[in-house]
Parts: C-alpha cells; structure tokens; sequence
C-alpha cells in the first residue's frame, strides 16, 4: 500500500471510529433517560398504591356506590337532612356553581355577603332565581313562596313552618282582619280616671275621652265621662275605616300642662291595647316562624318606646312664646302648691311625645271643647299632640290644657314597624333615604306603609304543606341564609367530581354543615361522618395495567440500545485494529523509504 492511499485509509478509519464512539455516547444517554423514565414511572406507580376516593355513606354502611359531588351536597334529599352542606373557601364564603351564583345575583346578595338581616323580598327574589335557571320547578317555587321565610334556618331555628300564604294590598289585609280577627270594645266609663293632687277644685279628676269621627267629620260624642260612649272597633277598621277613633284629655281650670293625663293615656295604651293590636295583626302576619314573629315583637316594641319617648319640637307656641328644644313637661319644681302649676305636690318629670302649641287666647269661653282642637291635630299626627294654655295660669275659668290621640294612626304606625322589619330596617329607597320610618310629629313627617300601594303583605291562610315541601323549603331558606351571612363565590368546575376531590383533598375547600345547636360550622371533609375515602382500587388496577405496560416498552427501548451499543462497541474495536495495522505499515514504509535514499 502507498503512502498517499496508506494516509487516506487512516484518515477514513478515524472519521468512522469517531462517529461510532459518537454514537455509542447518543445511545448512553438515551440509555440514561429511559432509566429516568423507569424510575418516574415506579414512582407513579408507588404514588397509586395510595389513591383513593371519596364516597358519601348517609347510611354509614360502608357503601361505595355514591361518589361525592356537588349535587348530593347543594340538592334537598333525604341524603342530606334537607340541610345543605355548603362548600366553603378559607374566608368562609359559599362556592356557588354558576346556576346557584346567578340565582344569587337575581336576588342582589352582594358576593361579600349582607350587613344586615335579608329581607323576604329577597328570599323571594332568590327562589325565583333558582327557578329561572332550571334549579327547582314551577311548582317548588310557587309552593315555598308560598310559605313564610325562616330567617333562622341554619341560624339556630329549625325547620320552616307548615303554613300556605298569600299575598295582598292593605284593603286586603283590612278585609282579612276583619273577617279573621276580634273586635276591641271601649266604653268611655271604663277609660282610666284618677283624683288629682293639689287641684283649685276639690276632689277634681283627670279623665280621659273617647272620641269618635264619622265620615263627615263629625264627632259622635260630647266628650265627657256623664255621657257613656262605646265603641267597637278591629285593627281592619283602624288601618282603614273611615271613623277616626281618640283618646283625648282635657285639663282642669288654671292647668297648663296636661302630662298627667297623658300618662294615664299612656297606661291605657300599654295596658292591653297594644297587645291587642299585636294579637290581631298575629292571626295574619305571624307566620310562626321566628323572622315575623320576631318582627310584630319588633313592632310591639318600637311602638311601646314611641308612646313614651322624650321628644324635642322645635319651634312650638307655649304660653305665647316659641320655644325650641323644650323636652319635657314639668310640674312644680320645690314641690309647692302655686298659682301657675295645679297638678301634684311631687316633682316627677314626665316626658311625652311631642307638643303642637295653639294660641288659645281667641278660643271663646269655658264651654268650647279645647279637645276639638286636639283631635283636629291628632288627625294628622303620629303621637299625643298637646295644646298649652296661654292664660299664664290663674282660676279665670278658661285656661285649659289638652292631650290627644288618634288610635288610627297608632295602628298604622304599628303596622309600618312590622313592615320595615320585614322590608329590612336598613332599607333605604332611591334617595338613600329610609324606605318605611315612623317618628313623631306631623303625618307627612313620617313614611307609613299604609301609604305604599305596592306593598304586598304575607298573610298566613292555612297549614296544608307537605313535609316534603316544608323540607325544601327549609333546604333553600338555609342556603339563602348562609350565602347572605357568609358571601359568596363562583366556580363553574365545582360540579366535577374529580375537581371537586382534588379541591377538597389539597385543603382549598371545606365542608360547612350545622351541628346539633343548629348553626353551621366549618371543617376539613375528613371530620365529616358522610364522607369516606377508600382506596380506589379501579384506579390502582389502572395503574398497575399502565406501569406494566410502560415498563415493558422501556425495556424493549433499553434492550434495543444496548444491542446497537454492543455493535457499536464491536466495530470501534474492528476500528481501532484495523487503525493500528495501516498506522504501523505506513510507518514502516516511511521507514524504508528512508533508509532506501539514505543509502
């Protein structure tokens, strides 16, 4: 072999043992990555060996047929008590699905939930969302609107009460009143009296009237205890009868206050007859449910407090002068006997209403019936009104002092406290302002409902309810509840069970569900006596199917490699020797070639 083809043959040899020795390295790491492969696939298997699932066992029988979802949990069934086991965040607000959070918006709760007690406008307007998004049928919806609202359902309360109701305007109401409810009966000689202290006339007496209006504007009565007057009366006729029904009081001669015959008004007032307006607006409105019975106490409360609340009117004619920030009626201060006070040697402070002060200078004699004037203002007054004599005290046989009050408007301020409770008490109109208020003074002061011709009134007309409705109906006033306490948030997945157990099991949801007190409390799914997870043994089989199979392939792979390894490693060998044989004969042709020119 020549010296140039000698050279070109080793040059051929290294090129081709280079790129197998490249070669063998490309298969080493292949090698290196298949045994990667293996051991993320061994320990995928390992990591299956642990999987399980979660089931709900209602029965604890350690049944398997029914997969946790969000269905079972946020659906009334006997699967769950008819209570809903709410999924909650870490800030303890409900996940809605987008059904639920759209039924949730109808009803204008706020994601971050209410301040405030909800309304059964709103549970209304809820129930209807849930209907309009396919949640509950036609049916369900009429009928649990049908019923009153539990507004302590998941709060304590229990389940809703079996009453069927309807709804109506205030003529309607009237009428069911009084087909429904009792009459209140008055005589005016039953009308408290009592013998005054320290009076100019001896053994003198406050006495308190009835008085009566007709349609015509007319009174019925002469305005004194020797004629007996009676009445009869129910909270309809009240709310909406054309007679106008008093209280009034006229005061002694040289008198100028009329706080004592108030007070005696005001022990009438608390001493039966508010408790009967109670009962009667109870037979319709009291749904037997905490939420409206708690609002006619509301009411009974709130119209208690009026009647005997400290008032300041400013701007009121007393005695001939205007005076502004006058709280009280006071009777004589060092507890003396004097002209320009007749009531009591004590110095007791009695607050009252409010006072409308009437120049009574040019009000004729001894016999006008001052009441006449009282009852003129009381017609368009919430509160007692008073009328104060200008005469400066003195015996001159003119200076009276009057009280009165219209027990129609009483009713309905009775009636708007009811309703501003139901309506929620921090309502507020357009305007900001307070959709219902009563306060005393002037009618057009105050924002009675019996003013409002839309507002519809719930009015209990039997107890023929299904258990199964009263269970939804439940079911759906403890969700409202808990999504207006609590807030909400919307997740379109949480209806996948797969998602649902990976959210529940990685701690970023937690069951909430009411204990034996009944309130809700939250916690890990794990404490939940429903709730079990099992191994599932479907998915290890399909893992150990998967981790054979994928096993095999990468031993096939790497039995592949380390044949074209081995063959690589033989011809590298072939290489080298061949490499060696043509380096070692170019090296003695060299050899000879010099030795031949040398000699």
């Amino acid at each position: 072999m020549g010296l140039s083809a000698g050279q070109a043959r080793l040059l051929t040899i290294t090129a081709r043992k280079s790129d197998c020795e490249f070669q063998s390295m490309r298969l080493s790491h292949q090698k290196i990555a298949l045994a990667r492969n293996l051991a993320d696939l061994s320990n995928e298997y390992e990591n299956s060996l642990n999987q399980t699932k979660l089931y709900y066992d209602y029965y604890g029988t350690g049944d398997t047929s029914t997969q946790l979802s969000y269905g079972i949990l946020m659906n009334p069934s006997t699967l769950n008590d008819y209570m809903p086991v709410t999924l909650t965040d870490n800030l303890g607000r409900v996940t809605l699905n987008s059904k639920y959070a759209a039924a949730a918006r109808a009803a204008g709760i706020p994601q971050e939930g209410l301040g405030t007690l909800p309304s059964e406008a709103m549970r209304n307007a809820f129930i209807t969302g849930l209907y309009n998004n396919g949640l509950i049928t036609k049916t369900t919806a009429e009928t649990i609107l049908g019923l009153p609202y539990n507004q302590n359902a998941g709060f304590g309360g229990g389940a809703t009460v079996a009453v069927t109701t309807t709804t109506g305007d205030l003529e309607y109401l009237a009428e069911f009143l009084d087909e429904n409810g009792s009459a209140y009966n008055i005589d005016s000689n039953d009308l408290p009296i009592k013998d005054r202290l320290n009076c100019k006339e001896d053994n003198d007496t406050s006495e308190v009237d009835l008085g009566i209006k007709n349609a015509d504007g007319v009174f019925t009565n002469s305005w004194h205890h020797s004629t007996q007057i009676k009445a009869s009366f129910t909270m309809g006729d009240l709310l909406t009868g054309v007679e106008q029904y008093y209280l009034s009081y006229e005061g002694v001669k040289g008198e100028q206050s009329p706080v004592y015959g108030v007070a005696l008004m005001q022990d009438f007032l608390t001493g039966g007859f508010i408790d009967w307006m109670a009962d009667e607006l109870s037979v319709a409105l009291d749904l037997g449910d905490g939420y409206t019975s708690a609002a006619i106490e509301y009411a009974k409360n709130q119209l208690t407090n009026l009647i005997y609340k400290t008032n300041t009117i400013n701007g009121c004619n007393i005695n001939g002068q205007t005076v502004s920030g006058h709280d009280y009626w006071v009777n004589a201060s060092d507890g003396k006997d004097t002209d320009d006070n007749t009531q009591y040697k004590n110095n007791t402070v009695y607050e009252y209403l409010g006072e409308i002060g009437t120049n009574l200078q040019t009000h004729g004699n001894q016999d006008e019936r001052y009441q006449d004037w009282v009852v003129a203002n009381s017609n368009n007054y919430i509160g007692f009104t008073f009328i104060g004599s200008n005469k400066g005290g003195g015996d001159d046989g003119n200076d009276h002092a009057t009280a009165g009050i219209n027990l129609n408007n009483l009713a309905k301020a009775f009636l708007t406290y009811f309703a501003d409770y139901m309506n929620g008490v921090a309502k507020t109109d357009a305007n900001g302002m307070p959709q219902y208020y009563v306060e005393i003074g002037q009618l057009t002061q105050n924002r009675l409902v019996t003013n409002d011709a839309l507002f519809e009134y719930t009015i209990k007309t039997g107890t023929s309810v299904s258990s199964d409705d009263l269970g939804q109906a439940t079911f759906y006033d403890t969700l409202f509840n808990q999504i207006c306490a609590n807030g909400w948030t919307e997740n379109e997945q949480v209806s996948d069970n797969t998602y649902l157990q990976k959210m529940l099991q990685s701690g970023m949801f937690f069951i909430s569900k009411p204990k034996d007190d009944g309130y809700y409390y939250q916690g890990n799914y794990a404490t939940d006596t429903y709730i079990k997870e099992i191994s599932d043994e479907t998915a290890i089989a399909q893992a150990e199917a998967k981790y054979s199979l994928e096993k095999s392939k990468l031993n096939a792979k790497e039995e592949t490699l380390d044949l074209k390894m081995k063959n690589l490693d033989t011809e590298i060998s072939s290489l080298t020797t061949e490499y060696d044989t043509v380096k070692n004969t170019i090296s003695k042709n060299i050899e000879k070639s010099f030795k031949r020119y040398n000699a």
